[in-house]
């Protein structure tokens, strides 16, 4: 997990503009190069996100900066509100082998203070058993919640974030999705593990902050990210790919 807010998420960016409703949007990064009509890209330090093979793979060069590799995609004109029911599904692949120093994964933050943050990060598999796969943790304020909640290594290199916003409670839910073998016959089965709720309004969730939304008007920006700390990251390491945005 990073260990620090970056500087981006200090101004919301010009840029983006909101939409008055949820617009579904889908992307494989099949193309030959990001579309730039649905996605910023923001490059930080010695970092690069770029579309190959059908994927947005994450690259950091020999010389690292342990505060300051990471970069990100950010959703164009497309907002999810505060009261709308939507959620975000993404596949993540990591074989960087470095723990929770590497990531891939979501950045959903409070559209109207953007030092409310989510971050929902895929750390892959690593070789003690202990650490963390994957993790949610919370920023208010600029300032991290003591509670995070987190997924012990299940032993996958690949798998699939899910994280859905329920308008009338409130409360985000996220999963891990990962492919299993079956109990019985061939093949695997794809299942999902829960991993808890947050709330951004201070009530209820395994996890709260009040993040003072606008009850009328609230939105939530969405960027797909990749860090590293100190690492080089090279060929098909950690990448993202099938991003949604839609109704439950």
């Amino acid at each position: 997990m990073k260990s620090m807010i970056p500087l981006a998420l200090a101004a919301a960016s010009l840029t983006i503009l909101p939409a008055s409703a949820l617009t579904p949007t889908e992307d494989d990064f099949e193309s030959p190069a990001l579309l730039a009509s649905a996605w910023q890209l923001s490059e930080f330090a010695n970092t690069k996100l770029r579309q190959n093979n059908g994927r947005l793979n994450f690259l950091v060069g020999p010389e690292t900066d342990p505060d300051e590799d990471y970069a990100f995609v950010e959703l164009r004109n497309n907002q999810p509100g505060f009261n709308e029911n939507w959620q975000v599904i993404l596949d993540v692949t990591n074989k960087t082998g470095n723990g929770d120093d590497a990531g891939v994964g979501f950045w959903i933050y409070n559209a109207d203070d953007t030092r409310d943050v989510i971050f929902f990060e895929f750390y892959g598999n690593t070789a003690k058993r202990e650490r963390k796969c994957a993790s949610a943790s919370f920023v208010n304020d600029g300032t991290y919640l003591a509670k995070e909640l987190e997924l012990k290594n299940p032993k996958i290199t690949t798998g699939r974030l899910k994280v859905t916003f329920n308008s009338r409670t409130k409360l985000f839910t996220f999963h891990l999705g990962k492919f299993v073998p079956k109990q019985s016959g061939k093949g695997n089965l794809f299942v999902w593990q829960r991993m808890g709720t947050f709330s951004p309004t201070g009530f209820g969730g395994d996890a709260r902050a009040n993040w003072n939304m606008n009850p009328g008007s609230g939105r939530f920006g969405i960027r797909l990210e990749a860090f590293a700390e100190g690492k080089v990251i090279d060929g098909n390491q950690a990448s993202m790919d099938n991003f949604v945005l839609k109704a439950p």
